[in-house]
C-alpha cells in the first residue's frame, strides 16, 4: 500500500512544497490530530499538511508528486 510521508513533495492550491507535518484527524475537514510520519493514502483526506511553502493544505486539496 502507499504511503505519504514527512519530505515528500506535493502540490497544493498554494503551489508545490515539501511536508513538514501531518496531522491525522478524527473526520475530514478538522484542523487538529495527532502528528503522525507517515500515513497511508487512503487516509489522505483525514489529514492536514503544513508545508515548507509557509501554508497548510487538508487533504483533498493536494496531489501527489512522484519523483
Amino acid at each position: 500500500m502507499k504511503t505519504l510521508k514527512i519530505g515528500d513533495t506535493v502540490i497544493s492550491r498554494h503551489g508545490p512544497g515539501e511536508i513538514t507535518k501531518i496531522e491525522l484527524c478524527e473526520k475530514p475537514g478538522h484542523k487538529y490530530g495527532i502528528d503522525v510520519k507517515e500515513i497511508y493514502v487512503d487516509l489522505v483526506d483525514r489529514c492536514v499538511f503544513d508545508l515548507n511553502n509557509g501554508h497548510f493544505a487538508y487533504g483533498d486539496q493536494i496531489d501527489f508528486v512522484s519523483v
